[in-house]
């Protein structure tokens, strides 16, 4: 097969960068049901879905919700723009009010939704005052809803799912970015908790319903530590986590399918990491790294997976940028210039990353990040962006006298609370030096790591990620900066 790095033919190798933009067929044919997948599928009442942006939570979402169609289950996809009136809260409003106002417009969205799809469209506005709402079961409303535009459900492709749900009575409901222009205001915070509060609600009473939901692990993390109500919704929580060995072989296997390669994912999980480069990795890139210094001759996946932050979309997004590279030389391969000509883009893409999906929660969070730029006499250091327990809280100490930190949902801003925000946004990682050789920790594998009354015997590390956006036009300075994987 020919490799010419079209657009569209890097989307097809590495994959979209999100699930929404890519084609069914793609990305049915690459799709690996992890554990929390499975997770995700059981037959519970509620499950919601936790993990930081660029995960896979909406892929995990779709590909559920596309079986459930496939298997003839009545389900419902809704997006903030279906309960956009519900997210506008004022600051007073009480959190029993907020969960009845939850309940009744999501009982109304679903009813409207399910019009919609089952008469393929020709109905997208339901008459909501020949149906009584009030605290009924879902399931009865949605008989009710249905009934009235029965003739036009029957002309439509999706009788069956009608038959189907009249027979056993079964409604999955999906519900995805609705933390899309998250605030972390106090209001946003509650509303949350009552959003959360009515899907347990919702399912509980009527075991005809299953409710899945996705949420960031920062906004999940707000709203368990400032609502002790949640606990009770601890037990639904599915956490989405990736390490790098995982995503590595993710990759493999979207290369492998694209290529048509004989691996299928099972045999990818056999083989080692230099196997998968030299095997599947070396038909659309080089596979050692042809650089100076710490990287020199080192096998690519290393390279690439040290500047991942543990999220897939990372890698898509590093091979997308390296392959359009490639593209504008008219090659065939990624090679190690097409590398580190995209590095210091990919960096300053994964620092707005941070303004973009923090920003709301520290509104001056760029001001702060910008602070850990290294000095004169750090750029000559080996290791000018790994740092000690005091190194680190000397360097939050001397950035906050430089920018004033308030957090948008009035918590005091101590120097460990910044310490726990740069790392719970994966701006700092937990390293940890075993025999010698450097092992990393992310706020999903240990929230606790910077608990102002333990330490643990780790340092701290800027994750190489961001350091050419802080360190810019010195490429090799920076690679001599990084630790591999």
């Amino acid at each position: 097969m020919k490799i010419d790095f079209s657009d569209l033919q890097i989307r097809r190798i590495f994959g979209s960068e999100d699930a929404e933009t890519e084609t069914s067929e793609r990305f049915h044919e690459y799709f690996v049901k992890n554990r929390a997948y499975e997770n995700l599928r059981a037959e519970l009442p509620l499950r919601v879905l936790v993990g930081h942006k660029g995960v896979g939570k909406s892929a995990l979402l779709r590909f559920s919700f596309d079986e459930d169609v496939k298997s003839g289950i009545l389900s419902i996809f809704l997006k903030p723009d279906d309960l956009s009136n519900l997210l506008k809260v004022a600051g007073n409003t009480d959190i029993n009010t907020l969960i009845d106002a939850w309940k009744t417009g999501i009982r109304k969205a679903v009813a409207e939704k399910a019009v919609e799809n089952l008469t393929d469209g020709a109905i997208d506005r339901i008459d909501q005052s020949s149906i009584a709402f009030g605290a009924r079961k879902l399931t009865s409303i949605l008989k009710d809803a249905l009934d009235l535009y029965k003739p036009n459900i029957l002309a439509a492709a999706q009788s069956s799912i009608y038959e189907n749900f009249l027979r056993n009575n079964r409604v999955n409901v999906y519900i995805d970015d609705i933390d899309r222009g998250w605030s972390a205001r106090p209001q946003d915070i509650i509303n949350l908790s009552a959003l959360l509060n009515a899907l347990k609600d919702i399912s509980g009473r009527d075991s005809a319903i299953q409710c899945r939901i996705a949420l960031r692990s920062d906004v999940y993390f707000l709203v368990r530590t400032s609502d002790e109500s949640t606990d009770k919704i601890e037990q639904d929580i599915v956490r989405l986590f990736w390490n790098n060995d995982e995503i590595l072989r993710l990759m493999a296997y979207r290369i492998a399918t694209y290529l048509q390669l004989p691996f299928k994912r099972e045999s990818i999980q056999q083989l080692t990491q230099n196997q998968i480069t030299n095997q599947i990795l070396s038909h659309v890139m080089e596979p050692k790294f042809q650089g100076r210094g710490k990287w020199e001759n080192e096998s690519v996946h290393r390279v690439i997976m040290s500047l991942c932050r543990a999220r897939p979309r990372d890698l898509v997004k590093l091979l997308h940028g390296a392959a359009r590279n490639a593209s504008a030389r008219d090659g065939d391969k990624i090679i190690t210039q097409d590398f580190t000509k995209c590095f210091e883009a990919y960096s300053n893409e994964r620092l707005q990353d941070l303004f973009n999906e923090f920003g709301s929660e520290l509104p001056n969070i760029d001001r702060l990040i910008m602070q850990f730029r290294p000095t004169k006499i750090q750029k000559t250091a080996k290791e000018n962006y790994h740092y000690a327990n005091d190194k680190i809280m000397l360097k939050i100490k001397a950035a906050k006298q430089s920018t004033p930190v308030v957090f948008a949902s009035r918590r005091i801003a101590s120097d460990k609370a910044i310490l726990t925000f740069l790392y719970k946004i994966d701006f700092l990682i937990a390293r940890f030096d075993v025999s010698g050789r450097p092992e990393w920790k992310y706020f999903e594998q240990s929230q606790f790591l910077a608990h102002e009354a333990v330490d643990f015997g780790n340092s701290w590390e800027i994750h190489p990620a961001y350091r050419w956006a802080l360190q810019p036009n010195d490429i090799q300075a920076v690679i001599d900066t990084v630790s591999l994987q």
